[in-house]
């Protein structure tokens, strides 16, 4: 009785291409062998027919000796073919490379031409603005540029390496038609766009202000101006909104809020932010009064400035037992620990010197462009940079709902980059959706879809990136669920897939092929995205696969090297060193 072995082939073509592999093998090999006995009896002074048959049948019978120098010949001839094949395959394993087998499954992706042409041609733009709107990349199929309208927010997850400073970030923030404000951790992102950025010229022909806020000093920047946080502070609503962020951004990452302690802690640090407000004190007014723990002072100006209400809550606290007082006390100075930094100082107060006031409301009208830089962790200005970012788009509202339409007449363009790290704005989600109908365009960079689970919690991302009209994955993430997500969106394909039967005896083998649904784009392809691409979900259309482009590559190439050059060599962020170099 035989036995049949099944094998499932992984590739339908496998036997014909091996097969064919062998045939060339043997044809290559054979050719050579008659080179190589043709020059060797030619240096050796044999006679050799011509024929190739015939040479080969006497060298066989031995009617015509071997050629001693034919040796030598095949030798050197086999030393050639396996340099020139070393060569060809190095040159194919260069080429051929992950992009090229991404790029050729997104040709699986479904595609509809007419609903993509919202994001290819600026007439079909739902909202017509300046300019063509923002460059994303190129689709890998079509090769068209597709770019962002007016009216859209974006949100992009790419890990740490993937280029989303120098393909995303820095083009925004050079394309923009009006202001720009823009935050991050590194200075990368200075050095690419600060000169170009002063170059602009507002509609009078003025040149636009470039504003750097650099506490830390990651850019080397001085406080040659300042900015006061309790602008926000004119009303008690006001002052809770940043109230909430200095406590929002102080919080450590997964840290779970006190249902008693937290609540009553930023309430206090809000109620004390209106009163040094109406006092006319600066910010770090506020961490000494917290120090002390009891200021009748501060009650009566509350009191007297028409807040009898926030007084005597505050007066309330005051006379809470010793144990409890101490704990709301302790919690809202915690929110504002960053205050005992005496480099922050020179940034958030007058001193008198002549340095301008930086004024939210003005810069919301203008072409300026706001660099905010901080760094994460211990010491951090990161609720600084998370109230900075809150006041300028706070007031970019109040000036769009004072304009023709309820939008900005020229855009505000706000790339957010490591906005989860820098700018822990809790309410940033909820604002998100309606920021584009404002001309508002928000655009938020995340390395992990977790980073964004940390400051907003899970509802609080699904509801960020529910809402952006443009969603980006550029590659670097190793998240399960979420590639899931991204992979289920992207659909499926059929596959065909070879079944051989071998059977023992004379009967051979069989053959049958089978069809079943594969995702296009799996887990493991996505988390092996190459550096280069990556997959634009945009409301209405299929998923797209996109080529992305280097600042240095583009249409703004000039502006940046300049801009580069006028950092000077030993000023340049290391990133942005390595990504100058990739591209000499």
């Amino acid at each position: 009785m035989n036995r049949a072995r099944n094998r499932i082939a992984q590739n339908t073509m496998g036997e014909q291409v091996a097969a064919t592999i062998a045939i060339g093998a043997v044809a290559v090999l054979a050719t050579l062998a008659w080179l190589a006995v043709h020059l060797g009896a030619a240096i050796d002074h044999i006679a050799v027919a011509k024929n190739p048959v015939v040479a080969a049948v006497d060298l066989v019978r031995r009617r015509t000796p071997w050629p001693p120098a034919a040796t030598y010949v095949l030798a050197e001839e086999l030393a050639t073919l396996v340099i020139l094949a070393t060569a060809i395959a190095v040159i194919v394993a260069h080429y051929r490379t992950k992009s090229e087998l991404v790029d050729r499954l997104a040709k699986r992706l479904p595609r509809n031409t007419k609903a993509l042409a919202r994001y290819v041609d600026p007439s079909h733009a739902p909202i017509p603005g300046p300019g063509m709107g923002l460059a994303l990349g190129r689709d890998v199929v079509s090769g068209k540029v597709l770019r962002q309208s007016w009216e859209d927010v974006a949100a992009m997850i790419a890990g740490a390496r993937t280029g989303k400073t120098t393909t995303q970030v820095a083009p925004a923030i050079l394309a923009a038609p009006g202001a720009v404000y823009t935050c991050s951790n590194k200075r990368d992102v200075v050095d690419l766009t600060a000169e170009a950025r002063r170059a602009v010229r507002d509609d009078k022909g003025n040149a636009a202000t470039v504003w750097i806020f650099d506490p830390q000093g990651i850019a080397g920047g001085e406080p040659e101006w300042w900015w006061n946080p309790l602008d926000m502070a004119g009303d008690l609503a006001g002052a809770r909104t940043l109230a909430g962020l200095f406590a929002a951004a102080s919080r450590p990452p997964g840290a779970q809020r006190d249902a008693y302690f937290d609540p009553e802690g930023e309430e206090l640090l809000a109620i004390l932010s209106l009163a040094a407000r109406l006092s006319d004190q600066p910010l770090t007014t506020v961490y000494q009064w917290l120090s002390t723990g009891r200021n009748d002072r501060v009650v009566s100006r509350l009191a007297a400035g028409g807040h009898e209400l926030a007084a005597q809550a505050l007066l309330d606290v005051m006379n809470q037992p010793d144990k409890q007082r101490a704990g709301v006390f302790g919690t809202a100075r915690k929110n504002v620990s960053f205050l005992a930094d005496p480099n922050l100082g020179d940034w958030i107060t007058d001193r008198h010197d002549g340095r301008p006031r930086f004024d939210t409301d003005a810069f919301a009208a203008s072409s300026g462009t706001l660099y905010s830089l901080s760094k994460e962790g211990p010491g951090s200005a990161g609720p600084l940079t998370a109230a900075l970012t809150a006041a300028v788009v706070l007031s970019a509202e109040r000036l769009a709902a004072r304009s023709a339409g309820g939008r900005l007449a020229v855009p505000m363009v706000c790339p957010l980059d490591e906005v989860a790290n820098v700018c822990r704005w809790r309410e940033l989600p909820d604002l998100y959706s309606h920021y584009g109908s404002r001309g508002i365009i928000l655009m938020s960079f995340l390395q992990s879809w977790s980073q964004g689970v940390d400051v907003w919690g899970e509802q609080g991302m699904r509801k960020l990136w529910g809402a952006a009209n443009i969603r980006l994955y550029g590659g670097g993430s190793n998240e399960q669920g979420f590639l899931d997500d991204i992979s289920s969106v992207c659909g499926e394909m059929d596959t065909r897939q070879l079944t051989t039967s071998y059977n023992g005896g004379r009967q051979g083998h069989s053959r049958s092929y089978a069809t079943r649904r594969e995702p296009i784009f799996d887990v493991a392809t996505l988390a092996a995205l190459p550096r280069g691409r990556a997959v634009l979900m945009a409301s209405g259309i299929d998923p797209v696969l996109i080529r992305t482009e280097s600042v240095l590559d583009g249409p703004y190439a000039k502006e940046v090297r300049a801009s580069l050059a006028a950092a000077g060599p030993n000023q340049i962020g290391p990133k942005t060193r390595e990504t100058e170099r990739e591209h000499h």
